[in-house]
């Protein structure tokens, strides 16, 4: 130990020469650690002493490294941040009953949130903290123990776990179906107000989607068309009769159970991907996350939503 702290240079400009080369610039590395251009300049003078060698070409603009400074920047960077990682898991493991979990939006209001209490008695005396966002939270660019993502399940860097795939169907309230004759397939579902999710996210499935996948040109979006930029508000809007949407199975099943929405059309979609757990390859799980892992995982596995478990098509005409 005594020899490493004779041969590691001072931390302060290992820290200091880390932001310089990753800017290559010493002002902006000043401003990003609250002291001045002159002190990081003298850190990096004083660091280019203790090695013998020069880090940077001072004559280049922008400034650059040189090949030995390149070198060393790989190095420091790369120890850094494993010291980083390294202090970010103790202090996890200091708050080994906290686990953050990450979803969309439209999952955690609609499927996740309904369910946290089960996960409470399931593990008394926890902390949990969700994280409702999109796009996806990527654990790898962010502190969350678990995110839900929908996709193939193949991520570099993550590991992942099946929750379920879906299907996709028409919906409607029973009050926007009053007075009208209830669209019989998916041509009819033309004449009717369809309610618009913006193309924010890929994943989701849009209106032209859903018709190319039934071999329906479908034509240009009218002009007095409703969009919304999330989901849930898109669903509350069919509740409320304002229109038509595409209900993901799943996360509209209890509006099905309870009939705040009906199904139109026999017509299904099957999207390719699925929803997955994904967390981190290179972190081990606390007992907390792999708690919620192992609930997650029964929960989904609990609530089938094939075609056999799917309402039957709504018939109801006007009077």
């Amino acid at each position: 130990m005594e020899r490493l702290r004779r041969e590691l240079p001072p931390t302060t400009a290992l820290v200091a020469f880390e932001a310089a080369a990753r800017y290559q610039n010493f002002t902006h590395a000043a401003e990003e650690m609250g002291i001045s251009q002159a002190a990081v300049s003298r850190q990096i003078r004083n660091l280019e002493d203790n090695l013998g060698v020069l880090l940077f070409r001072r004559g280049s603009r922008p400034l650059g490294l040189t090949p030995e400074g390149e070198r060393f920047h790989e190095a420091v960077t790369n120890g850094l941040r494993s010291i980083a990682e390294s202090a970010a898991d103790l202090r996890r493991t200091g708050t080994a009953d906290t686990v953050t979990v990450a979803a969309s939006v439209a999952l955690t209001s609609l499927w996740l949130m309904p369910r946290v209490a089960g996960f409470r008695q399931h593990r008394p005396g926890s902390v949990l903290r969700l994280l409702a966002a999109d796009p996806y939270t990527d654990p790898l660019q962010s502190e969350v123990d678990l995110a839900v993502r929908f996709g193939n399940g193949r991520w570099p860097g993550l590991r992942s776990i099946k929750l379920f795939d879906d299907l996709v169907i028409p919906v409607a309230s029973p009050d926007y179906l009053e007075d009208r004759t209830p669209p019989a397939t998916s041509v009819d579902l033309l004449g009717e107000t369809l309610l618009h999710l913006d193309d924010i996210d890929p994943t989701w499935m849009p209106w032209r989607s859903w018709f190319a996948s039934h071999g329906i040109a479908m034509p240009r979006r009218n002009a007095d068309a409703l969009i919304f930029n999330a989901y849930p508000n898109m669903i509350q809007a069919a509740i409320d009769g304002q229109g038509v949407a595409l209900g993901w199975a799943h996360l509209i099943r209890r509006s099905l159970e309870r009939g705040d929405l009906v199904r139109l059309t026999p017509d299904v979609q099957h999207p390719r991907e699925c929803q997955y757990l994904t967390w981190r390859a290179s972190r081990e799980l606390s007992s907390c996350a792999a708690a919620f892992c192992d609930w997650i995982v029964g929960e989904a596995g609990d609530e089938p939503m094939g075609l056999r478990d799917l309402p039957p098509v709504s018939r109801s005409a006007p009077d």
